[in-house]
């Protein structure tokens, strides 16, 4: 039976209609652990570093051996073939597109290699379907430093997929749908150079060459504010090239970044 394993959200297992009942987090956590890693073994003393951190309960082999029970049941008949034990550890065996990170990472892939040959209608379109996966915050409701570092990964995984759309976006000429998006992101990332430098090339595209040159007024002063340092070479290029309305010049930045 066909298992889909989620963990751009909530972490979930589903099959077919039915959703397998993960009640606790640390059920969450080991499925958590095992999908990020699918088809390896993971030792027993890494799933327990990662799944309880330094909140170790007081049998902790044994604590793990009922998670375990717990997941292969809530996984019914194929449990024990989907959460094999293995060499002293633990293996989640899955096929190709089993797991929703890697179908996200695997359609982002296959975005920027459309992007990279010029077809960027059709990466804008795949981009929007890798970032259609996510359901929220990863992993939520996992605790522990292990699913904090998974969380830090994948957001910074989502924030580069979306720029490399908007990026196909304006070299599509779309300036216009990219200025409240990137708009948003620069309030959620206000010391991203980057982004900032992408919203530039959005508003002076759209005829807005004041706000352009304002918004990179603004992330310079938060910049020398916040962290001590001036712009980088890349976006300071940009607002060179705004400055002196080199329209032509100004595009063709934007897929350098």
């Amino acid at each position: 039976m066909a298992v889909e394993v989620r963990l751009l959200g909530s972490v979930t297992a589903r099959f077919g209609e039915g959703e397998a009942p993960l009640r606790s987090a640390r059920t969450q956590g080991l499925l958590a652990v095992l999908a990020w890693e699918p088809n390896q073994v993971i030792p027993d003393a890494t799933l327990i570093d990662r799944i309880w951190d330094e909140s170790l309960p007081r049998h902790p082999r044994a604590a793990l051996y009922t998670i375990a029970a717990r997941l292969r049941a809530a996984f019914g008949i194929e449990g024990r073939d989907r959460v094999a034990r293995r060499c002293g550890g633990y293996v989640l065996l899955t096929i190709p597109g089993d797991v929703d990170v890697q179908r996200f990472r695997d359609v982002a892939g296959q975005a920027r290699e459309k992007a990279r040959h010029g077809a960027d209608a059709m990466a804008a379109r795949l981009f929007d379907e890798a970032i259609g996966l996510w359901r929220g915050v990863p992993l939520a409701g996992v605790p522990g430093t292990w699913a904090e570092r998974v969380r830090t990964t994948l957001e910074q995984e989502r924030l580069s997929a979306m720029l490399a759309s908007v990026e196909a976006r304006l070299r599509l000429g779309r300036h216009a749908e990219t200025v409240p998006f990137l708009a948003g992101l620069a309030d959620e990332h206000p010391l991203d150079e980057r982004i900032a430098g992408l919203l530039m090339v959005a508003l002076y595209r759209c005829g807005r060459q004041s706000d352009a040159l304002e918004r990179y007024t603004v992330v310079r002063r938060r910049l020398v504010g916040a962290l001590g340092v001036e712009p980088g070479a890349s976006i300071s290029e940009i607002h060179r090239r705004i400055l002196h309305g080199d329209l032509v010049s100004v595009a063709s930045r934007t897929g350098q970044w």
